[in-house]
């Protein structure tokens, strides 16, 4: 998601809002960008609490797996519409907040019936990495170049074509066992899937760092927000499956 939100062309005259040509519309800033991405993680953390008391009783009853379904794509829609135009990405982002830290909160509490204790060793390791990409990007350890940016965001679609072709499988009763399963293999594409996704966040350092230098639109730091927050998720959601795969096996 934030692959296609935060790409190299995201604050190009074509890609931000009208108010750019307004001298003297507030521009973009680094703190700017931070308090609204906290803004949402905090809904989504709220949300996620919600989704957690309930989280069982949903997926238990007749039609929590259809609202579940509607979830998802209605997300898929929030996404698609904030990337093709951030004059959404503020109510788009808090929508996608809500939704999404219910949806997470009920899938979290579910892992955790399963195995005990797994959502705190997720999102610990979640923190850490972020905490260390950032490190990293700071000091420039990692720079994103136009031919790194290309490999993160042809990896990333790369892997949403492969959770289309397992969603579609999944309608005739056909699981990818090598995906799904606690294999070798399964285990080996799960930590490659984590790695992409923290890539995913040097992708969005540099693109918010560019879009402050450009001095975009200050309705730019919703937009950079709502890419940074779909990047957090997505990178939890994977280690928790992760980290439910290596248990699995032992």
């Amino acid at each position: 998601m934030s692959s296609q939100m935060l790409n190299e062309h995201t604050f190009a005259p074509a890609g931000v809002p009208s108010a750019r040509t307004d001298v003297a519309a507030s521009t973009m800033t680094l703190n700017g960008t931070i308090v609204k991405s906290l803004v949402l993680l905090g809904l989504t953390v709220l949300s996620g609490a919600y989704g957690w008391r309930v989280g069982l009783d949903w997926f238990s009853a007749s039609s929590g797996g259809l609202w579940w379904l509607i979830g998802y794509f209605l997300l898929i829609g929030l996404s698609i519409a904030a990337a093709s135009n951030p004059d959404l990405a503020l109510p788009a982002g808090l929508l996608y907040a809500v939704l999404m830290g219910f949806w997470m909160g009920a899938v979290s509490r579910v892992y955790e019936t399963v195995y005990d204790g797994i959502v705190t060793q997720a999102l610990l390791a979640s923190v850490c990495v972020f905490l260390a990409c950032l490190v990293l990007y700071t000091v420039r350890a990692v720079r994103v170049t136009p031919k790194l940016a290309r490999g993160i965001i042809t990896a990333t679609f790369g892997i949403l074509i492969m959770y289309l072709v397992a969603w579609i499988m999944s309608l005739f009763d056909v699981d990818l066992l090598l995906f799904t399963e606690p294999t070798t293999t399964g285990i080996v594409i799960s930590i490659a899937i984590c790695l992409v996704a923290a890539f995913n966040l040097f992708l969005d350092f540099a693109v918010v760092e560019r879009g402050v230098e450009q001095r975009a639109p200050a309705t730019m730091e919703w937009y950079a927000a709502l890419g940074l927050l779909s990047t957090l998720v997505w990178l939890y959601a994977e280690v928790l499956r992760l980290l439910a795969l290596l248990r699995s096996r032992q």
